[in-house]
């Protein structure tokens, strides 16, 4: 398998927990360097599961023999760590739905096909759309936009008003992005999934997670 639009992964560790996030370098394929910005790990080799986010394909989960070592070059970058990695064996590929959301707060201003601008916030966020609250009175079936630097580029996302929530003191409105370009979804999915790893490094943190030398 070759990787078409990979630069971050989650590294699971031996007990089969989120270990740690990684920037990807594809060298051929199937065989990658990992560069870690964390400096809590050692030199070891094992056999582990690998979730590569790959803006084309999804989520990736692999699993890959890999030898963890100092990286030579770590003052350039802050990666103290690296590893050589090699993926034996593709588990499954899950990530390309577009309702897999990632729970945020986005202070935001919409911009609605009506010419009003209406300040509010994102509460979640998949590919596929979002949801928001604001105190303003929306119709079901309009057009909105806002702009957001998902990745490092600013885009500007159109999205359709699908649902409609009464909330106290305002309103929540699911929405579904509308022609977005392949650039605006994959950077969209990338910013998801970056989330989604960093909700679950942060759950672990109370626990001392620790690789196993093979």
């Amino acid at each position: 398998m070759r990787l078409k639009d990979c630069e971050s992964c989650l590294v699971y560790g031996s007990d089969k927990k989120p270990l740690s996030r990684a920037r990807v370098y594809e060298v051929k394929e199937n065989v990658l360097q990992l560069f870690f910005s964390t400096s809590k790990l050692r030199n070891a080799r094992l056999k582990t599961i690998v979730d590569f986010y790959d803006g084309k394909q999804g989520l990736v989960r692999c699993a890959c023999d890999m030898t963890l070592k100092k990286n030579p070059k770590s003052y350039e970058a802050g990666e103290p760590w690296m590893a050589d990695c090699t993926i034996i064996k593709i588990y499954e590929t899950f990530q390309r739905q577009k309702d897999i959301r990632a729970k945020v707060q986005i202070a935001t201003e919409f911009v609605v096909d009506d010419g009003r601008f209406v300040p509010g916030t994102i509460q979640n966020i998949s590919a596929g759309g979002l949801y928001f609250v604001t105190t303003q009175q929306l119709i079901k079936g309009q057009n909105l936009s806002f702009v957001y630097k998902f990745k490092t580029d600013s885009h500007r996302v159109t999205a359709r008003i699908l649902r409609i929530q009464e909330l106290r003191g305002g309103y929540g409105y699911g929405c579904q992005f509308r022609e977005l370009s392949q650039n605006q979804e994959a950077d969209i999915r990338n910013f998801v999934y970056v989330r989604q790893i960093q909700g679950q490094l942060e759950r672990q943190k109370k626990h001392g997670l620790a690789i196993e030398e093979a």
